[in-house]
């Protein structure tokens, strides 16, 4: 990976949920798209374009097809309750727990460049006259100098934060992510066993 564009000059704080793996000690990977390219602490890298899958509006993954929105995602909180092991058998029902090799980080993304307004303007307005939350993202380039906020729908919880670039600034600690998490009032999933990681793995 390697950063193509200039370092911004306006940031904002996010916060991204990191895949690790047992023998790869202090590298961070990607949760779905290019899953196996590790991502650097410490440094700016630009987003790419994923392998996108015949007849369009997809991208390939390792779960498989995803919605096509290029670009690092991040969240404003450390939240994703939609991703994570179940305990229970149930496909119909949500993830209840946090895997072992997954942790937040604290990120920076750039924000030079306003995004958001181009990403509202292609969303289309519901009967009710309000714009559609789900519809409101860029699927043809990659927001380079930005970001957008984004959402499934109206109720959930926090936005992703998508962007051109993105530096991984720390690892958070599960008790820094429920700090965080505390003071904006939500909360993510609880682990039921221990994280195969320590902070010590992302120092230099």
């Amino acid at each position: 990976m390697e950063t193509l564009t200039a370092t911004p000059v306006k940031t904002i704080t996010a916060y991204k949920l990191f895949r690790i793996k047992p023998n790869c000690k202090g590298q961070l990977f990607p949760l779905f798209v290019n899953a196996n390219k590790a991502v650097p602490v410490g440094e700016w890298i630009d987003a790419e374009m994923g392998e996108a899958v015949k007849g369009g509006g997809k991208v390939k993954s390792k779960i498989g097809p995803l919605a096509f929105r290029a670009g690092w995602h991040s969240g404003d909180v450390p939240v994703a309750t939609h991703i994570g092991d179940k305990s229970h058998k149930n496909k119909k029902l949500a993830p209840d727990s946090r895997p072992v090799d997954q942790v937040w980080a604290e990120v920076e993304v750039p924000a030079d460049v306003d995004w958001q307004t181009e990403a509202n303007k292609r969303a289309t307005i519901g009967k009710n006259g309000k714009m559609v939350a789900r519809t409101a993202h860029i699927t043809d380039q990659i927001p380079f100098g930005g970001h957008y906020k984004y959402k499934t729908n109206s109720n959930m919880l926090g936005s992703w934060v998508i962007s051109g670039s993105m530096k991984v600034l720390r690892v958070l600690s599960d008790e820094e992510v429920a700090s965080i998490n505390a003071e904006a009032g939500v909360a993510d999933l609880p682990r039921l066993e221990p994280r195969i990681d320590c902070l010590e793995d992302y120092k230099k």
